[in-house]
């Protein structure tokens, strides 16, 4: 990826198709006028959902029933109040859970776009927290991937509400969304970008999480050249005048054996964000011994990849895999679930 207008193109891409549809508003403070009303301090307390009932309209296979809770408040600050939306299958559970964090070159977007892969998820039987996250110039990193491991704590601690498993916790992100879950699945607290915790209940809550899904991702900024201006409205500075700033921001940075299995699905034609910034980290991911895949989809670039909802098949496979269903024995104890098998090679999806 050398080109300039690279992270433009992402920006304009989705804010037109945003444009189109009417929710180009800032997430950070736009109101919701089918709102679930909940109470500043973590949601405590009974909820109504907005919806009762969704389901996907592909009916190829055994579909789960879901619900969903519209915009509930996971944080707020001065200037901004953060909303989600959790989709949760009907029954007892605890089922797993993604946290799913939209695109947008971190400067536009909202939880909507989300909307048909959260449907997806939900009826295959994983519990989707859709998240907002506050935008750039307004909010310069890390803000957003604060925010991203803020609403991982709150999934944590409202587990019991939405019967969620909290030991079972993968993260979905595409483009910007896609660098934020991989930052998401390489960083822990020792490096420095857990963010402010405001209330006391969350502060030994952690933000790992056990797989991700990184599609059309920017995984490093090695491609920027030292003296472009193109993240300024991100980062803060160019990478001549801050390279320490970009290289926090960047995921491969963070790689260790302790990381969750990662799976890449990336457009073989996408001109936005180059195929070799997700395969390199993938490769590194192997190297290190952390179960990875990467799906390279024929023929399509980074919009028609998004949306091209059977790229989701490979996805839901990928977390049967990784976060497989708890088990018990005759006396109803849970089993534990056997570990992921090693790194599978890339392949591709024709």
């Amino acid at each position: 990826m050398k080109h300039k207008s690279t992270l433009g193109c992402i920006s304009l891409l989705v804010f037109f198709g945003l444009q189109t549809y009417g929710m180009a508003q800032d997430p950070s403070t736009r109101k919701s006028t089918t709102e679930t009303r909940v109470d500043a301090d973590l949601n405590d307390g009974d909820t109504k959902d907005d919806q009762s009932s969704s389901s996907s309209p592909n009916e190829e296979k055994p579909r789960a029933k879901f619900k969903k809770h519209g915009a509930l408040v996971y944080d707020r600050g001065e200037d901004y109040r953060l909303t989600l939306d959790v989709y949760q299958p009907e029954g007892k559970g605890p089922f797993p859970a993604v946290l799913a964090v939209h695109g947008g070159a971190w400067r536009s977007g909202s939880k909507i776009i989300m909307l048909r892969h959260a449907w997806e998820l939900a009826s295959a039987g994983y519990v989707v927290v859709a998240i907002n996250y506050r935008h750039a110039p307004k909010y310069k990193f890390p803000a957003q991937i604060h925010d991203c491991k803020q609403a991982v704590r709150w999934i944590r601690y409202h587990a019991d509400q939405y019967s969620i498993d909290p030991n079972r916790i993968a993260a979905f992100g595409y483009s910007a969304g896609g660098h934020l879950v991989s930052l998401l699945g390489t960083t822990d607290d020792g490096d420095g970008l857990e963010g402010p915790i405001k209330d006391e209940r969350l502060k030994d809550i952690s933000t790992r999480v056990q797989a991700v899904i990184a599609g059309g991702a920017v995984c490093d900024f090695e491609w920027v050249s030292p003296e472009s201006r193109i993240l300024n409205y991100w980062i803060g500075s160019n990478r001549g005048q801050d390279p320490a700033a970009y290289l926090r921001a960047t995921p491969t940075h963070y790689i260790s054996k302790d990381d969750p299995p990662f799976f890449f699905f990336h457009g073989e034609e996408d001109v936005v964000v180059a195929i070799s910034s997700p395969k390199t980290m993938y490769q590194k991911l192997v190297d290190m011994g952390i179960p990875s895949e990467f799906n390279a989809v024929s023929g399509k670039g980074h919009v028609a990849t998004f949306s091209d909802i059977k790229q989701m098949n490979p996805c839901i496979e990928f977390l049967k895999q990784s976060m497989p269903e708890l088990k018990t024995d005759s006396t109803g104890t849970t089993v534990a679930p056997a570990k992921s098998s090693t790194g599978k090679a890339a392949r591709k999806d024709h």
